[in-house]
């Protein structure tokens, strides 16, 4: 599709009216028509403006940082008149939709590119220049230099060189002024050029995590154009289309989702849990993180696909209020703090030994002329002042950085790494920094005879997946069968799973079991095992159900979910000692932590197949076939796991006398029993009688759950 070349030049003004740049001359006046077509979009720039800010509270400023918007609450059709966007019922897929495309370049002049402000960067030889002419220590050098260039001046008309030889005088000291600024600016130099490779660095780093094309639908000229935009040129009523495993590229509003769409807000909230998408307006008391019509930028579409109207780009986003409220002036380290200080010691010490040299001289019996006695004064003052310590200091630091660099460490300013050292307390996040981030199966429990006892597998130690069993078939199998997750080849032939955590995580432990994803991929392919019907997972249910097969073969169903909701349909609920057994393994696998689901399967029998083969309902009570009688198949036990090497890690902390406290929003037994593996406590204790009894307890401080930090505040 061929672009506009005419370029809109608007800028926002103080009074936020908008204005458009003056064109350079081309030499002839400029026509009426041009100048009528320029005020036209100054005022459809203004009104998209006015009608943007019905997207905001009464109360909310232009440059409010924190986030605040309507537009979960508003409906679908309010959107659309909002935004001048078609929004066609359903997912847009087909049809006219989306922005027109000269509203959306009116829109891309008014709100810019879709990006983060980064923060403002200071010019590399300006840099330079403050790096060896600013700062205390290197003043009080540059002092130094100026007071010998100035003795220098001074002195030497006093007498020429042979008559200063002949006298047996020493001449002037042409050497120690320039030694010490060599010193001063090769030290600086070093820790430019270091800093400048950390920045360089990064940015590089940053250039590697390009974000993927978004497919988008505008109109131009009454027809549907299809698009794969890059991110940065989206617009404020695109509408756009996710997936499962792609990124959200600005703040959206879901319009349409499939059952079951979830998405990771972990590099928002740091959890790991992944939490449910619907279309349904939400009411204006629900604040706008907890909407679960809404998909920030920066997050992950785990499971589901939908259809959304960006609303917020750049600095509006979610995202961007964060990056704005962590804007901030460069805080002193500890090392700037401690050098000035002694550097205050310095000076002082300098001056008294200066003036009682000086007050020495002149009381002295021998009597000496003003130039030398000014000399001694000097001399006895520059004595006092160690011109090496800057280069020491900055060697130390370099070796230090590049000892961090080989551990995989940017060290974007070097004098952070003496700020390193001075650390007795360490506070880290639990999701994502002390854990993977990932949940992984941790624990499969399976019935193992006729009398009822339940067996727990775990993990080989030495290779860290389960083991082939054939007591493990039958859970494994079904785990494969009733999942939501999927297992894609890419490139190269690794492996790409996607679907919600939970899912995964049992996909992967079953896949372990089957031996491998191709003999994995095998199973669901099998005639018996095609999957006919599902209920997907929902907070109403708990459980998810699919049936499998077909008239031929027969049907069987498998149901998979929270262990109260999953337990009362099958056929254990008749023996109550069974029931015991059961809940007593739940209450051990969540003491250490595991969030715990059920599964079961039953055969279906002719007279429970409806007529046809065709399953309907959305839940036990409006199903066309009996949800009674499933077989208890077993549990699975499922966690965010510690990161490997952390442990090690923190014993290492503790040797060197550091603290290291963990901070969590997780449930206590959970943050207990993830502690005690990574020996943040020394080992797993027992669950005091209230949380009071806890906090004041030897493990004080070693665990802080969000609940406590809440009743604290």
């Amino acid at each position: 599709m061929e672009t506009s070349h005419r370029e809109l030049l608007i800028s926002k003004v103080p009074n936020g009216a908008a204005k458009i740049a003056p064109a350079p001359s081309a030499g002839f006046a400029r026509s009426e028509s041009h100048i009528s077509s320029s005020s036209a979009i100054i005022i459809e720039a203004e009104a998209c403006r006015q009608r943007y800010k019905r997207l905001h509270p009464k109360d909310c400023a232009d440059d409010e940082k924190d986030y605040k918007t309507l537009v979960h609450t508003l409906t679908q059709e309010r959107l659309s008149a909002i935004f001048k966007t078609k929004i066609e019922e359903g997912a847009c897929k087909t049809g006219l939709c989306g922005l027109k495309e000269e509203q959306a370049r009116v829109y891309f002049n008014v709100y810019g590119k879709n990006e983060i402000t980064p923060p403002k960067r200071e010019n590399i030889w300006i840099k330079l220049l403050r790096q060896t002419f600013l700062g205390i220590f290197n003043i009080l050098l540059w002092s130094c230099v100026i007071a010998e260039v100035a003795l220098i001046v001074i002195f030497s008309g006093e007498g020429s060189g042979e008559e200063t030889h002949h006298s047996g005088k020493e001449g002037p000291d042409y050497v120690t002024p320039i030694i010490l600024s060599a010193v001063i600016v090769m030290a600086a130099l070093l820790q430019w050029y270091s800093e400048l490779k950390a920045e360089v660095q990064m940015e590089a780093m940053q250039k590697l995590q390009a974000a993927s094309k978004v497919p988008t639908v505008r109109m131009d000229h009454g027809r549907r154009v299809d698009l794969e935009l890059d991110p940065l040129n989206l617009v404020p009523g695109d509408i756009i289309f996710v997936q499962a495993g792609d990124r959200i590229p600005a703040d959206v509003r879901i319009l349409h989702c499939t059952d079951g769409t979830e998405v990771d807000n972990s590099a928002l909230t740091g959890e790991s849990m992944p939490e449910p998408r619907h279309n349904k307006t939400e009411p204006v008391t629900c604040p706008p993180p907890e909407a679960r019509n809404l998909a920030f930028f920066g997050t992950t579409v785990l499971k589901g696909n939908a259809t959304c109207v960006v609303h917020a780009t750049g600095d509006a986003t979610f995202l961007g209020k964060i990056a704005q409220g962590i804007k901030s002036s460069r805080v002193k380290s500890t090392l700037e703090i401690q050098i000035e200080h002694f550097v205050h010691i310095i000076a002082v010490v300098a001056i008294c030994v200066g003036l009682l040299s000086l007050l020495a001289n002149l009381l002295s019996p021998v009597k000496r002329g003003p130039a030398e006695i000014l000399q001694n004064s000097a001399a006895a003052l520059f004595a006092k002042v160690p011109e090496g310590l800057l280069p020491t200091v900055t060697i130390s630091l370099m070796i230090a950085s590049d000892q961090m660099a080989s551990r995989n460490v940017i060290v974007r300013k070097i004098d952070a790494v003496e700020t390193l050292g001075c650390v007795s307390v360490f506070c880290s996040d639990k999701t994502g920094t002390l854990t993977t981030g990932e949940m992984a199966t941790q624990d499969l429990v399976v019935p193992s005879s006729a009398s009822f006892s339940l067996e727990v597998h775990r993990r080989d130690r030495d290779s860290g997946l389960f083991k082939s069993q054939k007591l493990l078939e039958d859970i494994a199998t079904c785990g494969v069968l009733n999942n939501g997750a999927e297992i894609f080849q890419v490139d190269g032939g690794e492996e790409r799973w996607t679907g919600s955590p939970t899912e995964v995580a049992i996909l992967r432990a079953c896949a372990e079991v089957n031996g491998g994803s191709a003999a994995t991929a095998t199973l669901k392919q099998r005639p018996e095992n095609f999957k006919t019907f599902e209920i997907p997972f929902n907070s109403e249910n708990k459980w998810m159900l699919t049936i499998h097969g077909d008239q031929n073969v027969g049907y069987f169903a498998i149901l998979k979910g929270a262990p109260e909701r999953v337990m009362k349909y099958t056929t254990l609920q008749s023996d109550p000692s069974i029931v015991g057994k059961v809940e007593q393994q739940l209450q051990d696998l969540m003491g250490q932590g595991r969030r715990v689901l059920c599964i079961a399967k039953k055969d279906l029998d002719a007279n429970d197949v409806p007529k046809g083969g065709k399953f309907e309902g959305t839940n036990a009570t409006d199903c066309n076939f009996p949800m009674k009688d499933f077989k208890f198949v077993g549990l699975y036990g499922i966690e965010d796991p510690p990161k490997k090497g952390v442990a090690e890690a923190v014993l290492d902390a503790q040797k060197a006398g550091v603290k290291v406290v963990m901070v969590t929003g997780d449930h206590p037994d959970t943050a207990r029993a993830i502690a005690g593996r990574i020996n943040i406590l020394g080992s797993a204790v027992e669950t005091p009688a209230n949380e009071a009894e806890q906090l004041q307890g030897a493990v004080e401080f070693s665990v802080i759950t969000g609940v406590m930090l809440d009743t604290r505040i």
